[in-house]
């Protein structure tokens, strides 16, 4: 049943009338779109849209726009084929250096200018991660489907923050996935991060809320009167001890606990520092795992740290930046065994992941 005209609701947004049922078609229908594409509805060329009368950011030439666009694709897409010809690494010349301590532009630059200048400038002397000859540090290599998939997310501009829209279900999705990697069980959640330092601090965050109480947000950590302290392996990275620093407790709470020959943490002296320090008042909170540690690749004893946490009512937080993804390669897996019994996991999907950065993920049990 439908409503009488006079009950129907303004068929308008703002002072641009909108398209309805009952509104009669254009003098000039544009071409249906594409039922593969139906992103390719709209204007073409440079007419201008009619919900945009003024200024706008669109390109004021969008065929040049798109033409330039091919270029800057296919410039990357060179470079990616064929990395493995040039260098693995260059210095930066002088003259190159000095290109980037020019003063801030005050009027528009061209878009083919700017692409010339990332040709010459920047391209040429990248970390090179991406070289097939990369073995410096932990970095990730980044792939193809990455590279693309930046290129759409960047069109879609996506603001995860709230809202109802299709991007969030992705970030949802994927916290399911890594839910069920690691065992967490459906009540773990978790976010993306730019990176596993700040998924650290966030986790240290967490754990310290858990101590102290979610009222020490408001009174502060001094209030509760207890000397919080944390423990690490000498090879834990360095963003734990900022972690701690960062929220308030100091450096100083953190105990860098000895490795073996194997260059694990040795949680025999782990359990002895930990008596050590409630003989003396204060109140261990956390225990940090390493799942791969940045100098040399070594796995911590996680089920042990995991006993030991539980037997000490501390928290387990497990930095696996480098080594975390293993968990999805059955020959590397059991190396990882008692992360899931972890309260919190950090990692980089940049590392050993592959995607483009920044890609760090936070997950934490409850």
């Amino acid at each position: 049943m439908s409503l009488p005209p006079s009950a129907r609701p303004p068929t308008s947004c703002g002072d641009v009338p909108c398209p309805s049922a009952t509104a009669p078609p254009p003098a000039t229908a544009p071409p249906p779109a594409s039922a593969a594409n139906p992103a390719q509805a709209g204007t073409a060329g440079d007419v201008p849209s009619p919900l945009t009368p003024g200024p706008t950011l669109d390109p004021a030439n969008w065929p040049t726009a798109r033409a330039q666009a091919h270029r800057m694709l296919d410039d990357i897409l060179d470079y990616v084929e064929h990395i493995g010809e040039r260098p693995v690494w260059q210095s930066i010349p002088a003259e190159v250096r000095t290109h980037f301590r020019a003063p801030s532009p005050s009027q528009p630059t061209d878009l083919a200018q700017v692409h010339d200048e990332f040709m010459r400038f920047i391209l040429p002397y990248a970390t090179g991660n991406v070289h097939p000859g990369f073995m410096g540090w932990v970095h990730g290599g980044g792939n193809l489907a990455g590279m693309l998939g930046e290129m759409l997310a960047g069109g879609l501009n996506a603001n995860l923050g709230g809202r109802d829209h299709a991007p969030i279900e992705v970030e949802r999705q994927i916290v399911a996935w890594v839910r069920d990697w690691f065992s967490f069980g459906d009540g773990a959640s978790g976010l993306f991060t730019t990176g596993t330092s700040m998924a650290t601090f966030i986790g240290v965050l967490v754990a310290r809320t858990k101590v102290l109480g979610v009222d020490a947000r408001e009174r502060g950590i001094a209030a509760n009167g207890r000397r919080l302290t944390a423990y690490a392996s000498e090879a834990a990275h360095v963003s734990v001890a900022h972690a701690l620093d960062l929220c308030g407790l100091g450096r100083n709470a953190l105990r860098r606990v000895p490795v073996n020959d194997a260059f694990e943490i040795d949680v025999a002296a782990l359990r002895r520092m930990i008596r050590e320090d409630r003989a003396a008042g204060c109140h261990p909170f956390l225990v940090v795992g390493t799942a791969g540690t940045v100098d040399c690749g070594a796995f911590d004893d996680l089920t042990a740290l995991a006993d030991t946490a539980r037997a000490e009512e501390a928290w387990l937080h497990v930095d696996g930046a480098f080594g975390a993804l293993a968990v999805l390669a059955p020959a590397l897996a059991p190396r990882l065994q008692g992360i899931e019994h972890a309260d919190s996991l950090a990692f980089d999907f940049h590392k050993w992941g592959q995607v483009p950065y920044d890609a760090g993920f936070i997950l934490v049990r409850d």
